[in-house]
């Protein structure tokens, strides 16, 4: 046992893939959808469902990586203790928009925000799945299930809007150090600047590292 690590360092490569699988899957919708960010893109021909797909894949894969950097169980030692050497680890701040709750109860909930969704007088348009240009205000109330607006990079599901771009920037960064830790030998390693911290105290054997 090492005091430089915070999970037992045999262990992490369990932890490093099981986090690769979640931001290679976000980085792939990433990738497909950067030409809708182009403000010049031609959006004929491309499918309404699969870009919302891809945008929708990215939102939940950025709520399924919040969770390993703040644990749904903070009063769990095991849990909490993971969760803080992850955040250290990567050098995730309290601030970023990974750590944003509505996102993680968007999706961990869909089927109840959906319920509350559908619960209200539906009177006005209704608008299933959109990918364009935001309409302007018409005065006319507007019902959105699923929608992106390329120009401005905004995704909006349930009456919930988010900036996709600095979702996609922190996922990409995390997915970085991830690459980056496999080709080295499947450890993580701190960067120089958080390195100068003084380190958590590893979980045990039994504890987070074998989940």
């Amino acid at each position: 046992m090492n005091d430089n690590y915070g999970i037992w360092p045999p262990y992490q490569a369990f932890y490093i893939e099981s986090m690769l699988t979640v931001t290679s899957s976000a980085v792939e919708s990433a990738e497909r959808l950067a030409r809708i960010f182009d403000p010049e893109a031609d959006l004929e021909g491309i499918a309404e469902n699969d870009v919302l797909n891809w945008v929708q894949n990215i939102i939940a894969q950025a709520a399924t990586l919040s969770r390993y950097f703040w644990t749904s169980k903070p009063k769990e030692k095991t849990h909490r203790e993971r969760s803080q050497y992850l955040r250290k680890v990567f050098d995730v701040k309290e601030s970023g928009v990974l750590k944003d709750r509505s996102l993680r109860n968007l999706i961990e909930h869909f089927d109840e925000n959906l319920d509350t969704f559908l619960a209200r007088p539906v009177v006005g348009t209704v608008v299933p799945n959109f990918v364009g240009v935001e309409p302007e205000n018409d005065g006319v109330p507007r019902y959105v299930f699923r929608a992106f607006y390329n120009r401005i990079g905004v995704f909006e599901v349930l009456g919930h809007r988010y900036k996709v771009q600095p979702i996609v920037d922190e996922i990409y960064e995390v997915h970085r150090r991830l690459l980056s830790f496999a080709e080295r030998g499947y450890v993580m390693r701190m960067s120089e600047e958080v390195a100068h911290n003084k380190p958590l105290e590893p979980t045990s054997q039994s504890g987070a590292a074998q989940r």
